[in-house]
């Protein structure tokens, strides 16, 4: 029993010792800008009853900003590049969501809304609008 483990945990230090580079660091993909700039289409996910899907939609397609950007919605999850979820938290006001990019599955926008003084969708769609507006809206010099 004991060899085993030895054996197990050998075998677990070799592997993660795999997945670094040469400078001790793990190998690391695009950056959350990156991925924001590749990718247009939005699949929406929600798991509350408080926020219907159609309405999360609805927001998104109705923001000004994420239009003239050329942001899309889909019906189709193997078609979008990012998937938006939103839930609601217990007992609260407030409503986290995420969107997550399909191809990597990180996470790359996050927020948490409140519902009193205004329409949920709307107010994740304005959320979504001003993160990316650092990418699709860059300051001049």
């Amino acid at each position: 029993m004991r060899k085993l483990f030895f054996v197990m945990l050998f075998t677990l230090c070799s592997l993660s010792g795999l997945a670094q580079d040469k400078t001790g660091e793990a190998p690391k993909g695009p950056s959350n800008k990156e991925i924001l700039a590749r990718g247009t289409v939005f699949f929406v996910k929600t798991d509350t009853a408080f926020v219907l899907k159609e309405e999360l939609e609805k927001g998104l397609i109705r923001n000004e900003k994420l239009e003239r950007w050329g942001l899309q919605v889909t019906q189709y999850e193997r078609d979008a590049d990012f998937v938006l979820n939103v839930r609601r938290a217990p007992f609260t006001t407030f409503f986290p969501y995420t969107v997550t990019d399909r191809h990597t599955g990180k996470i790359v926008i996050a927020g948490e809304p409140n519902s009193l003084g205004g329409t949920v969708p709307g107010k994740i769609a304005a959320d979504i609008a001003e993160k990316l507006k650092k990418i699709y809206e860059p300051k001049t010099k």
